[in-house]
C-alpha cells in the first residue's frame, strides 16, 4: 500500500473555507468558487484527502473536467500531491473521454462495436449537408445540426417528461429537423460512428441498463459544474449511483455556455434532488485588485436572480479600471496599442507583451485591432485559430489513418479519394456516396467489389481511375492493415503507430505530392508532417507506460480490452480538440493575446482590454439571454489581475456609421471608472508589481529606457471624442515648473486663443509632452537666479536695456543647450527639462540624467540653427511682401502688438471684416504669458531674433487673438 500524504501537507496553504471544503464529510458537496478563488487547488486537495485520509482507492474515483487542458493540469497537480504515480489510476478526464472509456470497455453489452469511431464536427457537418441536399429538405444544415445537438444534450429525462396539456403537432420546420435527425443517426450507425453527443447519450444508456459497470465507484468529482448540460447531469448521477458521493465545483456567475446547452439550473436541481448537500463558498480572490473586483461585482449584482455570494480581495486597492470613449473602432484600436506601449514602457522590464490580453465578445471584432498591432510591429496570437490537426496535410493523413482503422467510414474515405489526384471529381464522389447509402454498403465495399469484379458500380469509373484506385489506394491500405494485425507473416510483429504513418507516407509518396500540389509552402507542410510523427511517437511512448485507459475489472462483468494503438490514437485526436499542439507555445517572442471571452475562461493576465462595450455586442444581437451576456462581461473583467480597460467607440465597427449606445451592463456604473488611463507614477507601479508578484526596476532604469517624445500620460486621444475640435475662446492650462534651483512658487498660468494639433485635445498637457516655450524657460531662469542676484543688484548697476544679461540666452542658445550641442553657461543651474523627459514628480525629486537624443521635434528639423548665425524667416512670394513679417510664428513668441488705429489694414476698425486665421504648424503656437508676481511682464518678441535684449513691458492681462493676415484678393 502506498504511503499516505501527511494531513498538514495536504492542507498547507489553504484558507478556512478551502479547508472546510477539502475535509467535508458530506456525501454531496457543492463548492461555490468565484474567479481567482483557488478552486483547482481546492479540488486537487479534495482528491488527495479522499485517497490518503478517507481511504478511497484511486481507481474508484472519477474526476470529470470541462476541457482536456484542465484534465492534464489536474492530473499533474494531483500527481504532485499524491506521489508514487497513483494519479494514473484515477478515472480522470472530460465527460466525453470518460464516456468513451466505458463504451469501449462495456459497450458490447448494448450492441455497440468496440471498434466504433468518433465523428468530429467536420464529419457531422458534412453528413448533415449531404442529407439535406439528398432529401431536398428546406432547412439550413447548420441550424439542423444545432437542433440535433441540443436535442441530445437535453438528456433522456427531459425528453421523457410529460408536457402540460395536449401535445402540439410539430411545425413543418421541426418535422424536417426530425427527418434529418433520423437519417443522420442511420448514417452514423452504418458507418459505426458516434458523434460527441452520442458518446454521452450511449453511456447513459449503458449505465442505466448495466449499473454494475460503476459498482466500484466511491466518489465522483465534477469541475466547472456550472457548464454541465442535461445529459451530463444525468451521467454524473449514474456514475455515482452506487454510493451517491458527489463533489461539484463551480461558479454560477461564470455560466456562459448556454449556446452549448449548458444549464445553470443544474445547481438548483442538485440542491432539490440532494437536499442534504453541503455548500461551501470560496470568497477570497487571489487574482485581481480590489478595484477590479469591486467593479466586476457591481456589474454582476445587477442580476437579482443570481446566487448571492461575494468576493473578498486579497490584494490592495490598485488602480481603478478604465472606461474609455473613442471616436471610432479604428481609433479604439490605435488607443489600445498606444496604451499597451505606455504601460509596458513605464514598467521597464517588469512586464512584456505576454502579459497583455485583448478579450472580444466576437472574433469578428478583431479586424481593426489586428491591423493596429501589425502597423505598430507588435507580435500577437489569436487563441482558437487554425489548429494543428485542422491543417490540410495533417487532416489528410488522419483521414487515411481513419480509413485504415475503419474502412466503413464513408466521410473520411470520400475526402481522400482524390488526394493525391486519381481522376475522381466531385460528381463521381457524390454518386458513390449515394450508391453506398441506397445499397446499404460502405463506399469502401462498393469500390472493393468493383475492382475485384464481384459487383459493377453504378457510378461511372473509367479504367484509368480504376487502376489508380486499386494500385494507389485500396491495395496499399489493405497491406498496412494486414501488417497492423500481424497477418502478413508468422514471425512478423504488428506495426507500431509511427511505423504505420511512415509506411503510409512511403506508399503515397506524400512528400512528392506536397511538392506538386503546394509548391510555394511544401517545406513548411512537410515540417508539419514530421511534427505529426513526433506527436504520434510521444503518444505511443506514453501509452506503453500507462494503463489509464483501462477501467478496473469488476467480478462477473465481461470487459473488452482495447489493445490496438491506432484506434486509441485517433480517439485521442478527436477528443483533444481544445488542447492541440502547434499554434500555441512555439513562438518564444513575447506576443499580445487576442481571444474571445469564451476561450479565455479560466485564464488570467496582468493587463486586460475589453473593447466594443456597447449595446448589440454586450448583449449580443443574436443572444436570447441577457443574464448570460452579463455573466460573459463579468468573466472578461475578472480575467484581469492589475489593470482593466473597457472601451467603447462612438460608432460601431460594421462601417454603416451607426452610433453606439453604451452597454446597459456598464451604463449604471460608468461613474466608477476612470475616463482615461491612470498615471503610472512610482506608487501605482509598485502596487502593480505587488499584485503580480514581480520586482519593479529602479526608476533610473525606467527613465533611461524611455524614447524621445514619449508621453507618460494617456493624452494622445481626447477623453470626450465629441469635443475633439478647435478650441473656441480662451482655454486656461496650468503647469507647475520644477527643476534644480526653482523654489516651486506660484503656478504659471497659460492663456491661448487657439490650440495646436496636440493642444486641441482636452487631455493635452504641456508638461507631459516635454514641450517648453521660451516664456516658460525665461521665467524658470529668472526664478532660479532670483535669490542669487539680490545681493549683486544692491552693489552693481543694472544692465542697460541694450545689453543682454549673461543668464538671458538667445533662443539659439536655448535650443542648442537642450539638444546637447552647446555648453550651459556658468552660474546657477537654469531650468532645462529635456524634450523627451517626463514630469519629474513621476520619478521623485532627485534629478535624473537626460538621454543623449536631440530634443528638437522632427517637425522643426528644417529650421536649422548654425553656430554664430541668426535665425532668418522663410522667404515669401513677391506679391505677399506687405504681409511677410506677419506670416511666420516661431516657438512661443508673443503675438505682435495691434496696429495703430490709422493702420491701412483696418484691423482696429470695427467695421473691417475679420481676417481669416492661418493656423501655425504642429508644435508651434502663439501664447501670452502671465508670470508670477515680481518676475516681470510678457515679451514683445522671442529672444535671439536680432533684438537688443528683451525689454520688459507692462503685464498683459488679456489674451491675444490668433496671429492672422489679410490674404490678397
Amino acid at each position: 500500500m502506498a504511503p499516505s500524504t501527511p494531513k498538514h501537507a495536504i492542507l498547507h496553504g489553504l484558507n478556512d473555507a478551502q479547508r472546510r471544503a477539502v475535509t467535508s464529510d458530506a456525501a454531496t458537496l457543492a463548492i461555490l468558487a468565484g474567479p481567482g478563488s483557488g478552486k483547482t487547488h481546492t479540488l486537487t486537495a479534495r482528491v488527495a484527502w479522499l485517497i490518503d485520509h478517507v481511504g478511497y482507492q484511486p481507481e474508484n474515483i472519477i474526476v470529470a473536467t470541462f476541457t482536456v487542458k484542465a484534465a492534464r493540469e489536474m492530473k499533474d497537480r494531483i500527481g504532485k500531491a499524491l506521489g508514487n504515480g497513483r494519479e494514473k489510476k484515477l478515472i480522470l478526464g472530460t465527460f466525453h473521454s470518460i464516456a468513451r472509456r466505458y463504451l469501449t470497455t462495456y459497450g458490447h453489452h448494448i450492441g455497440l462495436s468496440p471498434k466504433f469511431g468518433i465523428a468530429d464536427e467536420s464529419d457531422s457537418r458534412t453528413s448533415i449537408e449531404r442529407i439535406c441536399k439528398r432529401l431536398q429538405l428546406a432547412v439550413d444544415p447548420r441550424a439542423a445540426r444545432m437542433w440535433i445537438s441540443k436535442k441530445k444534450a437535453q438528456g433522456t429525462e427531459a425528453a421523457a417528461k410529460p408536457t402540460k396539456g395536449p401535445a402540439k403537432p410539430p411545425s413543418p420546420q421541426e418535422a424536417e429537423f426530425g427527418t434529418c435527425y433520423q437519417e443522420y443517426q442511420s448514417h452514423l450507425e452504418k458507418s459505426n460512428l458516434l458523434d460527441y453527443d452520442d458518446l454521452l447519450v450511449r453511456c447513459v444508456e449503458l449505465l442505466r441498463q448495466f449499473p454494475r459497470c460503476v459498482s466500484n465507484i466511491q466518489s465522483v468529482l465534477v469541475d466547472e459544474y456550472q457548464d454541465t448540460n442535461g445529459i451530463q447531469y444525468e451521467l454524473m448521477k449514474l456514475l455515482a449511483q452506487q454510493h451517491w458521493r458527489i463533489t461539484t465545483v463551480g461558479d454560477p456567475d461564470q455560466s456562459i455556455y448556454g449556446w452549448r446547452s449548458a444549464e445553470i439550473k443544474n445547481l438548483r436541481r442538485m440542491f432539490q434532488e440532494f437536499g442534504r448537500t453541503e455548500r461551501v463558498s470560496l470568497e477570497e480572490n487571489y487574482r485581481s485588485s480590489q478595484s477590479i473586483l469591486h467593479l466586476s461585482m457591481l456589474v454582476i449584482k445587477q442580476d437579482e436572480t443570481r446566487f448571492d455570494k461575494t468576493l473578498k480581495p486579497v490584494h490592495d486597492k490598485g488602480s481603478r479600471p478604465v472606461l474609455r470613449r473613442l471616436k471610432s473602432a479604428a481609433a479604439e484600436a490605435d488607443w489600445i496599442v498606444s496604451e499597451i506601449r505606455r504601460v509596458l514602457m513605464m514598467s521597464g522590464s517588469m512586464m512584456t507583451h505576454n502579459d497583455v490580453s485583448i478579450l472580444l465578445r466576437s472574433a469578428s471584432l478583431s479586424r481593426h485591432i489586428e491591423s493596429s498591432l501589425g502597423k505598430a510591429g507588435i507580435a500577437y496570437r489569436m487563441v482558437g485559430g487554425h489548429k494543428f490537426y485542422d491543417r490540410a496535410e495533417i487532416k489528410t493523413l488522419i483521414d487515411y489513418l481513419r480509413v485504415i482503422a475503419q474502412p466503413e467510414n464513408n466521410v473520411a474515405l470520400a475526402r481522400i479519394l482524390n488526394v493525391p489526384r486519381r481522376g475522381f471529381g466531385e460528381g463521381t464522389i457524390k454518386g458513390l456516396l449515394q450508391e453506398a447509402e441506397t445499397s446499404s454498403l460502405s463506399v469502401w465495399a462498393v469500390l472493393s467489389k468493383h475492382c475485384r469484379g464481384d459487383r459493377r458500380s453504378k457510378t461511372k469509373i473509367t479504367n484509368v481511375m480504376e487502376q489508380k484506385l486499386s494500385g494507389g489506394l485500396l491495395r496499399p491500405l489493405e497491406d498496412i492493415r494486414k501488417h497492423i494485425q500481424g497477418a502478413s507473416g508468422p514471425d512478423e510483429n504488428p506495426l507500431g503507430l509511427v511505423q504505420i504513418i511512415e509506411q503510409l507516407l512511403v506508399k503515397l509518396d506524400f512528400q512528392k505530392y506536397l511538392e506538386t500540389a503546394h509548391a510555394d509552402d511544401h517545406e513548411q507542410k512537410w515540417a508539419n508532417v514530421q511534427e505529426f510523427i513526433g506527436l504520434a511517437a510521444e503518444f505511443e511512448r506514453d501509452m506503453d507506460n500507462s494503463e489509464e485507459d483501462f477501467l478496473p475489472e469488476i467480478e462477473g462483468l465481461q470487459q473488452t480490452k482495447e489493445v490496438e494503438v491506432l484506434p486509441r490514437f485517433l480517439a485521442n485526436v478527436s477528443l483533444a480538440a481544445d488542447a492541440q499542439a502547434g499554434d500555441e507555445g512555439q513562438e518564444s517572442k513575447p506576443h499580445v493575446t487576442i481571444s474571445t471571452i469564451h476561450k479565455a475562461k479560466g485564464l488570467e493576465w496582468p493587463i486586460v482590454f475589453v473593447p466594443a462595450v456597447y449595446k448589440s455586442v454586450f448583449p449580443h444581437t443574436r443572444s436570447e439571454d441577457d443574464a448570460e451576456e452579463r455573466r460573459l462581461l463579468y468573466v472578461a473583467m475578472t480575467r484581469a489581475q492589475a489593470l482593466l480597460y473597457l472601451s467603447c467607440p462612438l460608432f460601431n465597427s460594421n462601417g454603416n456609421g451607426e452610433r453606439t449606445e453604451l452597454s446597459p451592463f456598464v451604463e449604471p456604473v460608468k461613474g466608477s471608472f476612470l475616463n482615461k488611463g491612470p498615471c503610472f507614477d512610482r506608487p501605482v507601479m509598485q502596487g502593480i508589481a505587488k499584485i503580480i508578484q514581480r520586482k519593479l526596476p529602479p526608476e533610473e532604469t525606467i527613465f533611461k529606457g524611455l524614447p524621445a517624445m514619449f508621453s507618460p500620460e494617456d493624452n494622445l486621444f481626447p477623453v470626450d471624442p465629441e469635443e475633439a475640435k478647435p478650441v473656441e475662446g480662451a482655454r486656461a492650462k496650468r503647469m507647475r515648473l520644477q527643476g534644480p534651483g526653482y523654489d516651486g512658487g506660484e503656478e504659471v498660468q497659460w492663456h491661448s486663443d487657439y490650440a495646436t494639433t496636440m493642444e486641441g485635445l482636452p487631455s493635452f498637457s504641456g508638461a507631459s509632452h516635454g514641450f517648453v516655450s521660451v516664456g516658460a524657460h525665461q521665467e524658470a531662469i529668472t526664478a532660479a537666479n532670483r535669490t542669487a542676484t539680490v545681493a549683486q543688484k544692491a552693489e552693481k548697476p543694472q544692465p542697460s536695456a541694450n545689453k543682454r544679461p549673461a543668464d538671458q540666452r538667445s533662443i539659439m542658445g536655448f535650443v542648442r543647450t537642450n539638444s546637447g550641442s552647446a555648453r550651459t553657461p556658468s552660474g546657477p543651474p537654469a531650468y532645462s527639462r529635456p524634450n523627451n523627459t517626463v514630469p519629474r514628480q513621476i520619478f521623485g525629486t532627485e534629478p535624473l540624467p537626460a538621454p543623449a537624443q536631440p530634443a528638437i521635434d522632427p517637425v522643426l528639423a528644417g529650421h536649422k540653427l548654425g553656430a554664430g548665425k541668426m535665425m532668418t524667416r522663410p522667404s515669401v512670394a513677391k506679391e505677399e511682401k506687405t504681409v511677410k513679417r506677419k506670416q511666420y510664428t516661431c516657438f512661443s513668441s508673443s503675438p505682435p502688438r495691434p496696429a495703430a488705429a490709422n493702420d491701412d489694414t483696418g484691423r482696429n476698425n470695427p467695421a473691417a471684416k475679420p481676417p481669416e486665421p492661418i493656423r501655425p504648424a504642429v508644435g508651434l503656437h502663439a501664447t501670452t504669458t502671465t508670470l508670477p508676481k515680481g518676475l516681470g511682464g510678457g515679451f514683445r518678441r522671442p529672444a535671439g531674433l536680432g533684438m537688443e535684449g528683451i525689454k520688459p513691458i507692462e503685464r498683459l492681462r488679456r489674451p491675444f487673438k490668433p496671429l492672422t493676415i489679410n490674404r490678397p484678393a
